[in-house]
């Protein structure tokens, strides 16, 4: 039985490669490379603030910030890949 559902699992992902287009890579980098800059920006932000108000770090914050500004920059990655990309996301079925 485990290895029925081992060979189910195993078929979809052989069969469900995606065709790279022309600029498929480079936009994923380009939008991975964005949102890595982004959350770091917020970061650097919130850890600089502290440091010129001479408040000991707020690390808690810290990370709610970066976290929140990582989640909101994928859900805006994935509106961008979809307008730019549709083909990406649309069943074979």
């Amino acid at each position: 039985m485990l290895w029925r559902l081992f060979r189910k699992q195993r078929q979809p992902l052989q069969s469900a490669t995606v065709a790279t287009r022309s600029g498929s890579a480079g936009l994923q980098i380009v939008l991975w490379m964005a949102w890595t800059f982004a959350v770091t920006v917020v970061g650097y932000y919130n850890w600089h603030a502290d440091r010129i108000a001479h408040r000991p770090i707020n690390t808690l914050g810290l990370v709610i910030h970066c976290v929140l500004a990582g989640l909101i920059g994928m859900v805006v990655m994935t509106v961008i890949e979809m307008h730019m990309e549709p083909w990406r996301f649309m069943d074979d079925d």
